[in-house]
């Protein structure tokens, strides 16, 4: 094979690889939870392992749903009230011997009742994951604008970031000729919004956002300062949400550095796609919708995109026949939280004569005049 294609089907096998996600069917589900426990003996091993396991899980699953400011109020439950949430678990991989446990655990978690306990606490909550989005990491130091080239501390950095337990996935693009040729560092930063549809449209993803890193030194401490600015230029980041800036820590090497303030931006770009997707106590609705449908497989279809759209509770059909199906939808948070889940699961709801229309995305046709 030649070498040109082969990398540019490795490119796209990677591509595929690359967008980890939490889907709306399983956002009360924890994968991957690691152990290492050392014990008198393998029983006492295995069994704190499990108990740290279901720790871990429970509290990943706490900051998935919450704002940052939020995770705190919920207090620290004992190992029993724990387990209470638990609706099972499974041993993906585990390892042991006369003393030590290791294990790599997925749990699911009870919706229903892990929904009421935020509730109890008057927690807001989402649950409704986004699409992969493409992070675009421009490191500036000086006069110079850094995006494919290497050293790139700040593009290494959110290439290792974990984004799995989040409800926003990460995507790093691959820095290949087509990405170099796609967009460049001053592109990325004068948010061309069409190189930027371009470069999320490769990647599967449902947009792609420009963090700009502004390295400057700090004249009073001498430490470095890291200016980070978020850019969307197709779904505009609250000013105050913009521009965030973190110092070095004495005795912090860059790489650390960066890791630290490439964490710290995904936290900030969970907290605003929860912010706007946030149910609280009352919220609650339902809305009768129709499905314009050409035969059967068109409404299976819909139907089993609307079963993973967590936030909507219950369908209830009112009427199906050969070119359309009613049902009322019920739902928790507002209306626009309602499309934006629909969205995330390639539907979407528009208004005409006065009716609300579900259907795939792309198959809208203009209103009629």
């Amino acid at each position: 094979m030649p070498m040109t294609l082969f990398l540019g089907v490795l490119s796209l096998i990677l591509i595929g690889l690359s967008t980890p996600s939490v889907s709306a069917s399983d956002v009360f589900n924890v994968n991957d939870v690691t152990v290492d426990v050392k014990a008198d003996t393998a029983s006492d091993a295995r069994r704190l392992a499990l108990a740290e396991a279901e720790r871990k899980a429970f509290y990943i699953l706490i900051r998935r749903l919450t704002l940052t400011i939020d995770e705190e109020r919920i207090p620290e439950l004992s190992p029993e009230e724990i387990t209470a949430y638990v609706r099972d678990f499974s041993v993906a991989e585990e390892k042991s011997s006369s003393v030590r446990y290791l294990a790599r655990l997925n749990y699911r978690f009870k919706p229903d009742e892990i929904r009421g306990l935020l509730r109890a606490y008057n927690v807001p909550f989402a649950e409704t994951p986004s699409r992969p989005v493409v992070v675009i990491a421009v490191y500036e130091v000086g006069v110079s604008a850094e995006l494919w080239g290497q050293p790139n501390p700040w593009r290494d950095a959110w290439g290792t970031l974990d984004s799995r337990n989040g409800l926003v996935p990460i995507i790093v693009p691959l820095g290949d000729l087509t990405d170099i040729s796609a967009i460049g560092a001053l592109e990325a930063l004068a948010g061309d919004q069409v190189r930027l549809e371009a470069i999320a449209s490769r990647y599967n993803a449902a947009s792609a956002i420009v963090a700009h890193n502004n390295l400057t030194i700090n004249p009073t401490t001498g430490n470095q300062v890291a200016t980070v600015t978020l850019i969307r230029p197709e779904d505009p980041i609250p000013l105050e949400a913009q521009t965030m800036a973190y110092e070095q820590r004495v005795g912090e090497e860059m790489g650390a550095f960066m890791d630290r303030v490439a964490l710290a931006n995904h936290l900030r770009i969970e907290n605003l796609w929860k912010e706007r997707n946030l149910i609280f106590q009352d919220d609650a609705g339902v809305v009768a919708i129709t499905v314009p449908i050409t035969g059967l497989q068109d409404w299976l279809a819909v139907k089993k995109q609307l079963s993973n759209v967590g936030i909507i509770r219950q369908t209830e059909i009112v009427l199906i026949s050969r070119d359309q199906v009613r049902l009322n939808l019920f739902y928790v948070g507002g209306l626009q939280q309602l499309s934006t889940a629909l969205d995330q699961n390639n539907l979407s709801i528009l208004q005409e004569a006065g009716d609300w229309i579900v259907m795939p995305i792309g198959v809208f046709q203009p209103p009629k005049t």
